[in-house]
């Protein structure tokens, strides 16, 4: 079982078991996708963490999909487009 750190209180949190049990289904969409490639560009899945000691519930994206996300971010903020 995959843990890691609250960033609220400190607590420990609990990877949930997949993003798209239940009302677990969390995802992101990048801002700066508009128009047609926007829509056909596709979401990130995030996994839930619940916190067991605040309850908090945090989605988090998968490490590859962050390095992609923020490569593309870069790129256009480098670009002057954001």
């Amino acid at each position: 079982m995959e843990v890691k750190k609250c960033p609220f209180c400190g607590g420990t949190m609990v990877k949930g078991k997949s993003p798209q049990e239940g009302y677990a289904l969390y995802f992101w969409k990048a801002p700066w996708k508009k128009g047609f490639k926007g829509a056909i560009s596709g979401t990130i899945k995030a996994y839930p963490w619940l916190c067991v000691d605040c309850g908090a519930v945090i989605p988090y994206i998968e490490e590859q999909d962050l390095q992609k996300v923020k490569e593309e971010y870069e790129e256009l903020k480098l670009m002057g487009e954001l």
